[in-house]
């Protein structure tokens, strides 16, 4: 079960979006005479606390899918347990129930001011911040629980203190009570994040993999993590720099004060924009954001912000620096990335030509046919022009602009350019297929991988290969000189020369 939780003034405006051109169904009123007078009899009651500031509460609860549609009785029993954590019993309330999503869900309409003290609830008691233990619930506390614990462990706090929080323990209180899909809190949510990167970081590498064709950083976590663990920053640097690794300081800028550090960064020396931070490389055991690192080092160790102003350029006395892996050619791809945004720019600004020609022309055409359906109108008796104007509109002026603006559509759709290739998809679409030439054999043209197999395309290269060589389908001088022309020319002919 989901939870969203958010505040406002105006009951009206909420009402209108619960109700009007909605599939719903009111599940409960609460303290309110009508539906159609609730929003006028809380708004009315919300006046009577001028400070109150947040007098609307919303709420929605949303099911899970696999939970089906659950009974009233059970939202009834859930919107129980939701006024009783907020001490909201008592209170006007409007349960609506909403059937346009595939799942199962109600929005609450909850006026925070009280119709019999005409004030907000008042402070709630909570655990103090040092005697929540990691892993425990938000939970206000109740009056034999407050007895229990010594004064100087309980806080008093807003009614509506970590409300959203609250919510979500509540959900996970509920699920286990009633048999639902139990869904994690934020605590256990907090605790995944430290085993590693999240799901949308490893997606953001493997997505920067495929499009450049590097190997990302997290792919060498290991060894990094391992010249992060040593004693000092000389010794990282040097470590990191064998396998090809920087780092530098990651900057937070003031325009009152100089710049903080505030973290790591890790990036390839073979690739500048191939980077990821320190905090990417965390494990369920240990953490490697700077702060983790700091604490992990020898008492006397230099802290990076004392060792990191001075050897800024560390690499350039690094004797460990050495180039292992052989950077991707990458000469064809930027030309056809490079050709691919000039032809974007052009399309663009030729698409822009015509709009323009066509709005004139349209425009020519509605005014001309304004005026010939004016000339025509006048000729009639005044009864019959209303009608004469409406036919002509409909038979002749709007058909003509229609085709007008059809013919114009097709001609902006051939102007669609193909997608921009991935690097990986570029390299896999112009490998050529591994060919041996020798000095005394015919050349054989390069093929791309992906030319189509189909059977008519095998019989044809088939019949081709028992074909008789032209005299003039390549030089007739076969001597070793002339391999490297007849290379080139090959190319040449395959398309893959630039």
């Amino acid at each position: 079960m989901i939870p969203a939780i958010s505040w406002g003034r105006n009951f009206a405006g909420l009402e209108i979006y619960l109700i009007k051109d909605r599939d719903h169904e009111i599940l409960e009123l609460r303290e309110v005479s009508s539906l159609q007078n609730a929003s006028a009899e809380m708004a009315l009651v919300a006046e009577q606390a001028p400070r109150a500031k947040a007098v609307v509460m919303h709420i929605s609860l949303s099911a899970a899918i696999c939970d089906g549609r659950l009974s009233d009785e059970t939202w009834k029993q859930i919107i129980d347990a939701v006024l009783a954590e907020f001490n909201l019993g008592g209170h006007q309330l409007i349960a609506v129930r909403h059937r346009d999503k595939g799942y199962d869900h109600i929005h609450l309409m909850i006026c925070t001011v009280s119709p019999l003290t005409l004030k907000t609830p008042e402070k709630q008691l909570f655990l103090a911040p040092h005697a929540r233990a990691k892993g425990e619930p938000s939970f206000a506390l109740k009056k034999e629980q407050v007895e229990q614990l010594p004064a100087a462990n309980v806080v008093k706090r807003s009614f509506n203190q970590f409300a959203l929080y609250r919510l979500q323990d509540l959900c996970r209180l509920i699920e286990k009570r009633l048999n639902l899909r139990q869904l994690r809190t934020h605590l256990e949510m907090d605790g995944a994040r430290e085993v590693g990167p999240s799901r949308r970081s490893k997606a953001a590498h493997e997505h920067r993999a495929n499009r450049t064709g590097e190997q990302s950083l997290l792919e060498r976590a290991d060894a990094i993590r391992a010249a992060l663990d040593m004693r000092s920053w000389d010794a990282a640097g040097r470590a990191l720099a064998a396998i090809g690794v920087g780092f530098e300081a990651a900057l937070r800028k003031s325009k009152t004060a100089s710049a903080k550090i505030v973290g790591l960064t890790l990036y390839d020396l073979h690739s500048g924009n191939n980077r990821i931070k320190a905090s990417d490389l965390d494990t369920a055991q240990r953490r490697y954001g700077l702060l983790q690192i700091e604490k992990r080092r020898p008492p006397d160790a230099i802290s990076f912000e004392r060792w990191w102003p001075e050897n800024a350029d560390y690499l350039r006395i690094c004797p460990e620096v050495k180039v292992e892996e052989v950077k991707p050619d990458r000469t064809e791809f930027e030309l056809y990335r490079a050709q691919h945004f000039e032809a974007r720019r052009l399309t663009r600004l030729e698409r822009e030509k015509r709009k323009r020609e066509h709005r004139a022309k349209r425009k020519a055409l509605s005014q001309q046919l304004t005026k010939k359906r004016k000339e025509q109108a006048a000729r009639l008796l005044p009864s019959q022009r209303r009608l004469f104007s409406v036919a002509f509109t409909k038979n002749v002026r709007l058909p003509q602009l229609k085709a007008m603006d059809d013919e114009h559509r097709a001609e902006i759709g051939k102007l669609r350019l193909p997608r921009l290739l991935s690097y990986a998809a570029f390299m896999a679409q112009n490998a050529p297929e591994k060919s041996v030439i020798k000095a005394k054999d015919p050349v054989i043209l390069e093929t791309s991988v992906c030319r189509s197999t189909t059977k008519k395309a095998v019989v044809e290269r088939s019949a081709s290969s028992r074909l008789p060589i032209q005299q003039n389908a390549q030089p007739e001088n076969e001597t070793d000189s002339d391999i490297d022309l007849q290379r080139a020319w090959s190319a040449q002919r395959s398309g893959r020369s630039r």
